[in-house]
């Protein structure tokens, strides 16, 4: 019996690994739709003449984004087909060892009277499901039980104390116990979307440690390629030599790491595969951090956050602005001080929802109002032309990081390790529990280290918030 237990929970491992692999898999394939419907918009932009200046750049970054998911894929299809080989052996291992074990109890039932025969316990005993194949099927007795019909011989050992289903009397408080084996789903709050994943710069790391060479050229009053200028020059004048700057941007990958301990018994016990619900687990607080990160990580051994990063512009309150108050001037000047507005996107935390919709500009001589949140074509939300995301992870209302405007292209993320998992036996060996790691080893950083001079005007940067208004 040992041994078939711990071929029903390999064999349940497998099926955990295959739902895994192909979850991240089906992620990649999003990922890759969302990217190519992306960057097909651009090339219908430019083949039809209409591509801004901007958008050229971005164009570039999309098409080797799109070109980047081939070898990722490819490398995924290859874990889904070994974890589906790992399945299918663990299967036939214990549907081997099961059909021994029929074949030995068949024999031992046989004997001649007089002998000793083995006794097998209660189906309901020692079935989770209470011999109901599926949830839907107990429901089913219930319901016809509840209705005044024959009460299914399944369902009287489940009868709940107090209860009289099994006699004649009228009870409308009574009710049926639910089987662990059918009982349907695990109850959890899903976390919310990310939507930064695709669009920032994601850079593979070949080294712990890479590093990237960028020109210095985010002072415009004298140059805007990073030193190089041209000038005009008379006949027989020497013309002017100038130099290029450059700088160094370093991405060093840090470990996300989770751990968790579960008994042997619950991984005996549990109805659906407790691996499963770990992997599942995990991969919903990678998304998390991801966010909590990007936005106000240190940048000292973990992702740098927008809140931190050297190029962050911050857009003063109005004067006699109101405490805890969001206003048009605030939503004009933050778009004034983006640099490339065209591709940034808002971050906002729920809490600045109410007053954001409120906000309207009175537009020509009728004085005709016009909303800054709206909605675009797909139905998603938008403030002042640009796509907004409300967030739990931005900050309360009033402070810096409440409103956040950026152009998330600017922002590298480097993965050096993707998602592994591993478990050990002998961490806590004497208590009977088994150790689940999680980790993934990258990094993230804007790369830009100042804002950016123009020629004339105020600085720009991909990087916009909201002072505080306290």
């Amino acid at each position: 019996m040992d041994r078939i237990n711990e071929l029903r929970q390999a064999a349940i491992e497998a099926a955990a690994t295959v739902q895994v692999e192909e979850r991240i898999e089906n992620a990649l394939l999003d990922d890759e739709a969302t990217a190519r419907k992306s960057y097909r918009a651009l090339l219908k932009k430019q083949s039809g003449g209409t591509l801004a200046e901007g958008e050229r750049d971005e164009l570039q970054v999309k098409e080797q984004a799109v070109e980047a998911f081939e070898p990722r894929l490819s490398a995924q299809r290859k874990l889904v087909a070994e974890a589906k080989v790992g399945k299918a052996k663990a299967d036939a291992e214990l549907a081997a060892v099961e059909n021994l074990q029929a074949i030995e109890t068949a024999k031992v039932v046989e004997i001649p009277s007089g002998r000793i025969a083995a006794v097998e316990p209660a189906n309901f005993e020692k079935d989770p499901k209470r011999g109901f194949s599926t949830h839907r099927e107990f429901l089913n007795m219930v319901r016809v039980a509840g209705m005044g019909g024959p009460v299914d011989e399944r369902l009287k050992p489940l009868a709940a104390q107090g209860t009289d289903e099994q006699q004649g009397a009228s009870q409308p408080y009574g009710g049926f116990l639910v089987p662990v084996g059918v009982a349907p789903g695990l109850l959890s709050v899903s976390p919310e979307a990310d939507p930064l994943a695709s669009r920032v710069r994601n850079v593979p790391m070949s080294a712990p440690t890479v590093q990237f060479n960028a020109r210095v050229d985010k002072d415009h009053s004298t140059s805007v390629s990073g030193g190089l200028v041209v000038t005009r020059r008379p006949e027989t004048v020497d013309g002017t030599s100038s130099r290029m700057a450059f700088e160094q941007v370093t991405l060093t990958a840090n470990e996300e790491f989770g751990l968790a301990f579960a008994t042997e018994r619950i991984l005996t016990d549990s109805p659906q595969s407790f691996v499963a619900l770990l992997a599942a687990g995990f991969a919903d607080e990678y998304v998390a951090n991801a966010m909590k990160e990007r936005i106000e990580g240190t940048g000292v051994g973990e992702r740098q956050g927008i809140l931190v990063t050297p190029c962050l512009v911050t857009v003063s309150k109005e004067v006699g602005q109101a405490a805890v108050s969001i206003v048009t001037e605030n939503i004009d000047k933050m778009a004034a001080r983006c640099w490339r507005y065209n591709q940034a996107i808002y971050l906002a935390n729920h809490d600045t929802r109410p007053q954001l919709r409120g906000l309207v500009r009175s537009v020509g001589t009728g004085g005709s109002m016009v909303e800054y949140f709206g909605q675009n074509v797909g139905g998603g939300e938008t403030l002042d032309g640009r796509p907004i995301f409300f967030t739990e992870f931005a900050k309360t209302i009033g402070t810096v990081g409440d409103l956040i405007l950026g152009v998330w292209t600017e922002y590298l993320e480097g993965t050096y390790q993707s998602e592994q998992f591993a478990e050990s036996i002998h961490v806590r060996f004497a208590a009977a529990e088994r150790a689940f790691r999680f980790y993934r080893r990258n990094d993230g950083q804007w790369w830009w280290r100042s804002a950016m001079t123009p020629l004339n005007g105020s600085t720009l940067s991909p990087a916009v918030v909201l002072a505080t208004r306290a």
